[in-house]
């Protein structure tokens, strides 16, 4: 067959599997928008939200969504239409009619009533998606939009809701089995980087649903929709999917499920309603007791090193002696003032409960593996035992110790202390390009996760980057651990910022955004989660020199210290046209613009200067923008 042939060919099977599929997304949104879901089993319909996300994304990827838009080009870059022509209607048609066979039978069994959409729900897609809390991109919005008013044109239904008389249980689980492998046949058909593509945007889509989630019931139900898809993956014949993709899609649901307990885990320590939480509830969610676990340690119970016992440093070795037996840990130090009338940082009892809330949380498992942050046993205060602060107490005793864990790694020495990037980046040789960018990825990846359980870093800068040497000496740059969470707190409107004193190290503001660097609270942005992306992208450019950013921009620590200037200028330094060239020449277009990005913020990260990252609907599209630009980019690169 001619070119010209193939290409008519095509896109006329295209533009009917477009109807079909209008079709399709028609009975979804019937039966997603239905009322009087059961309480106990909404669960099920975010299920089948998800799921609808997976066809879209499949549209998106095949090009069926852009011959909406009169874009053919997508449709004939590929010969899927053609190929598969008879596959893809067959599979459309079968999607619709399910739902169709669905609606029509519960409907006969007087299970569903059809009554006046009299908030026009059908029609404003918007409006139903911020109700259940879930992410819905323009784009797709509008086609729903659009094909529910067809839908209206053509027949009254657009115009009446569904309304469950009896929910079917058994009936809505066998529609979501179905529905579900139709979806990963449909996949199945595709080329393997239209299914990678397709992978990655219902990823999105799910980080989108957990941002959005904060109520520990809601997270619940998020753990219950993920653990039917979990099922659904594992019981599907080898033949329909390759088992590496199998893996693959498996392992992305795990680590949302899990990320999905972390943040309920979060959400229940930082929560106002003390009210104990049901018992089904808490073991669903692997929560434990929270309430019960402040993980405060005797001082007595920690022996430091010491030759750190007088050091400032933010860190050192330790020995945990518990029941008789030692445990070799290290300790990071949160500092605090005694608190003067007038002081704007917040108070030591207000740090105190934060710390705890920090070792709660970084104490709890279980929690992803590309999470990459230590795991505290508790801490301790190493100030007046008599819980008052004495003027006269060396500054140095006025502090809160962190006692974490090493990695319980057999390949890694015992013997040897933790060592910073920031070390490495000063005495270390420079690793091969790939070594970096394996680095570069695993604490971008590291800091999408601290943000989608809605924690805010402070402090991430290559100092508080740490490795563990293996048995040979090595370090293994694919496993970093982040560290330094001495200013870390939650991402909420309403919690306290930690001011750093006016004397703070100026090596530490080279990595803070400049609008994050004032003392004065007037001038000062409340710390932010794009802030910490921009610190990701200082440490991004350090990455790709193999040195510290200070010697990247030739500045003189000497000379700068107690001259703040230096430091706000490394905003714009970094984003020189000489600079971004060099990262580009180093490591290649793709770093160079994850990097610009992170750096850049604001437009760049798909953020206007009226923007509340504290908003659910902000933050889940600045978590999009990171992993789609920023981790996923540096993911693809290939040396």
């Amino acid at each position: 067959m001619d070119p010209v042939s193939i290409a008519g060919l095509a896109i006329g099977v295209a533009s009917i599997g477009l109807q079909v599929y209008t079709g399709c997304i028609q009975g979804i949104q019937l039966v997603i928008t239905a009322l009087n879901f059961p309480e106990d089993a909404r669960y099920l319909n975010l299920r089948l939200r998800m799921e609808q996300q997976r066809l879209f994304a499949w549209s998106e990827a095949s090009g069926l969504l852009d011959l909406d838009a009169k874009k053919r080009e997508k449709v004939l870059e590929s010969n899927t239409f053609v190929l598969h022509r008879q596959t893809i209607l067959d599979l459309l048609v079968q999607v619709e009619c399910l739902f169709k066979e669905f609606k029509e039978h519960q409907e006969k069994r007087e299970c569903l009533k059809t009554v006046p959409d009299q908030d026009q729900v059908l029609e404003k897609p918007e409006k139903d998606a911020a109700e259940a809390n879930f992410p819905l991109p323009k784009r797709r919005r509008d086609f729903i939009r659009k094909a529910m008013r067809s839908l209206k044109e053509t027949s009254h239904e657009a115009s009446q809701r569904l309304q469950w008389v009896a929910f079917d249980k058994v009936a809505f689980e066998l529609l979501l089995a179905r529905f579900s492998t139709l979806n990963d046949n449909m996949t199945g058909i595709l080329d393997q980087r239209m299914q990678v593509e397709i992978h990655h945007t219902v990823q999105d889509t799910n980080r989108g649903v957990l941002q959005l989630h904060h109520k520990i019931s809601d997270l619940s139900r998020l753990v219950m929709a993920l653990n039917i898809r979990l099922e659904a993956s594992s019981a599907l014949p080898t033949s329909q999917i390759t088992v590496a993709k199998k893996r693959a899609n498996a392992d992305g649901l795990e680590v949302l499920s899990q990320l999905a307990k972390f943040k309920a885990f979060n959400e229940s320590i930082e929560s106002a309603n003390k009210r104990p939480l049901d018992e089904a509830t808490a073991k669903h969610l692997e929560l434990g007791k929270p309430g019960e676990k402040r993980l405060l340690l005797d001082r007595s119970m920690i022996e430091l090193d010491p030759a750190a016992d007088e050091s400032d440093q933010p860190r050192c070795e330790a020995v945990l002696v518990k029941d008789g037996v030692r445990k070799k840990v290290w300790v990071e130090w949160k500092e605090y003032d005694p608190q003067r009338p007038g002081d704007s940082s917040p108070p030591k009892n207000v740090i105190v409960e934060r710390v705890s809330k920090l070792a709660a949380l970084l104490n709890h498992t279980p929690k992803p593996e590309d999470f990459r942050t230590p795991h505290c046993l508790g801490f301790f205060d190493r100030g007046s035992s008599n819980g008052q602060q004495d003027e006269d107490e060396d500054i140095l005793n006025m502090r809160l110790g962190l006692v974490f864990e090493r990695p319980l790694d057999s390949g890694l020495d015992p013997s040897l202390p933790p060592v910073s990037l920031h070390e490495l980046l000063e005495t270390a040789r420079k690793p091969p390009v790939t070594k970096r960018v394996k680095l570069a990825h695993a604490i971008s990846k590291c800091l999408l996760y601290l943000h989608a359980v809605n924690w805010l870093h402070k402090g991430l800068r290559s100092h508080n980057i740490i490795f563990f040497k293996t048995n040979s000496g090595e370090v293994d740059f694919g496993k970093p651990y982040l560290s330094g969470f001495d200013f870390s707190r939650p991402a909420r409107a309403d919690e306290m910022t930690d001011i750093p004193g006016p004397g703070d190290d100026i090596e530490y503001n080279l990595y803070r955004h400049p609008s994050a660097q004032s003392t004065n609270p007037d001038e000062r942005e409340r710390f932010k989660k794009s802030f910490d992306i921009y610190s990701l992208g200082v440490l991004l450019a350090e990455i790709a020199h193999w040195s510290t950013v200070d010697k990247v921009l030739g500045i003189n620590l000497n000379v700068a210290r107690g001259r703040p200037s230096f430091a706000l200028k490394v905003r714009d330094s970094l984003l020189a046209p000489d600079q971004i060239a060099e990262l580009g020449a180093c490591m290649g277009e793709l770093y160079e613009r994850a990097a610009q990005k992170c750096i850049a913020g604001g437009e760049q990260l798909g953020l206007s200067e009226k923007d509340d990252e504290t908003n659910d609907a902000v933050a889940a599209r600045l978590s999009m923008v990171l992993h789609e630009d920023v981790v996923k980019r540096l993911g693809e690169i290939q040396v």
